[in-house]
């Protein structure tokens, strides 16, 4: 079996067997730094990107959105709930409110009728004093001419 598993190692990496063991050091050694360089880029990586400054600084509107969101919903979760009393003081100045309005809506529908109807009644008794008015002094000023005449002869 052994046999057999070293063949395998010689198929998987060509030129092991024809290297020296000073190579297959310096190749090892190699591999360390360059995967020890890539573990450090990937660190530093990993590290700018959980950084919650830099990523402010990078995406700001994002982060006010962000920010705004979970403020909302926070908000929504905390939320206090009215009490059974603010509920029935709620609901009772809802329906005085109501009342209010609609007595007031009433009242001025009253007094637009209202004053509506004096005016037509006031214009109408202007009108009919000024055709009073026009009339007599048509008939006294005819009569009073007539008098004066009556009075020379």
């Amino acid at each position: 079996m052994s046999a057999n598993a070293s063949e395998n190692v010689a198929d998987i990496l060509p030129g092991l067997g024809e290297r020296s063991s000073e190579e297959l050091r310096r190749d090892i050694e190699a591999k360390k730094e360059a995967i020890a360089g890539t573990i450090k880029r990937l660190d530093k990586h990993v590290q700018r990107a959980t950084d919650w400054r830099a990523q402010v600084g990078d995406h700001p509107y994002l982060a006010i959105g962000v920010a705004a969101g979970a403020g909302s919903l926070l908000a929504a979760i905390f939320k206090r709930k009215p009490s059974p009393r603010e509920r029935m003081m709620d609901a009772l100045a809802e329906s005085v409110e109501d009342i209010a309005g609609q007595v007031g809506h009433r009242i001025v529908s009253q007094f637009t009728r209202t004053l509506t109807a004096g005016l037509l009644k006031a214009a109408a008794a202007a009108l009919v004093t000024k055709g009073a008015t026009a009339y007599l002094r048509n008939n006294w000023s005819s009569t009073s001419k007539d008098r004066t005449e009556i009075e020379e002869s």
